[in-house]
C-alpha cells in the first residue's frame, strides 16, 4: 500500500490537509498529493518550503522496513520528510525527519495512582514509545547506509524553544 493512499480524515483528531506549495521546483514528487497529518508536519513543511537552505524535500517519500516489536512482524515506516539542505561551505547533507512531540521520544513512566484512565493512558504511551524506537533504530540504520542523517523534529524546533 502507497502511504498516499491513506488520505487526509477530519475525524483523526489532528488537523490533517492538503499542502500546496509556494516554491514547487523544491518539492520531490507530485505537488498534487503533499499531505500533512498534523499541525505540526504543516509547519515543518511550510519551513522546508520557505527556507532557502533547504534544496530539496518530500513527504512521506521514504519507505523504512523495520519489525514490530509488538505484532513481531516486519512492518513499513513511512518517514515524515526527506530533505537535502545546503550548510556551511556550500556543504549538502540529506536528511531523514521524522516530526514528534518530545513526550514520545521519552520512556514512559509507570502512573503513581492506579486508575484505569491512567493505565490505559500508560499502555498506549508504553506500545508507542516501543514502536517508535523500532522505528527510529531502522531509519538510523538506513540514513548510515544511504550516506544521509536521520533526525527528530520536536515542539522545541517548531516552537523555538531550543
Amino acid at each position: 500500500m502507497n502511504i498516499k493512499d491513506v488520505k487526509p480524515t477530519l475525524k483523526s483528531g489532528y488537523r490533517q490537509g492538503y499542502f500546496t506549495p509556494r516554491h514547487p521546483e523544491k518539492y520531490a514528487g507530485s505537488t498534487t498529493d503533499i499531505i500533512y497529518r498534523s499541525s505540526w508536519e504543516l509547519k515543518f513543511m511550510e519551513f522546508c518550503d520557505g527556507s532557502d537552505n533547504v534544496i530539496e524535500w518530500g513527504s512521506e517519500s521514504v519507505a523504512i522496513a523495520y519489525f514490530n516489536p509488538l505484532t513481531k512482524k516486519p512492518a513499513k515506516y513511512w518517514i515524515d520528510c526527506y530533505m537535502k539542505v545546503k550548510g556551511k561551505e556550500g556543504v549538502e547533507t540529506r536528511w531523514l525527519i521524522e516530526v514528534k512531540p518530545n513526550k514520545y521520544l521519552e520512556k514512559p513512566t509507570a502512573p503513581k495512582r492506579l486508575t484505569e484512565s491512567a493505565l490505559m493512558s500508560y499502555a498506549r504511551h508504553a506500545k508507542a514509545y516501543l514502536i517508535n524506537s523500532a522505528k527510529f533504530e531502522a531509519a538510523q540504520d538506513y540514513a548510515r547506509t544511504h550516506n544521509m542523517k536521520f533526525g527528530i523534529i520536536t515542539e522545541n524546533f517548531l516552537f523555538n524553544r531550543v
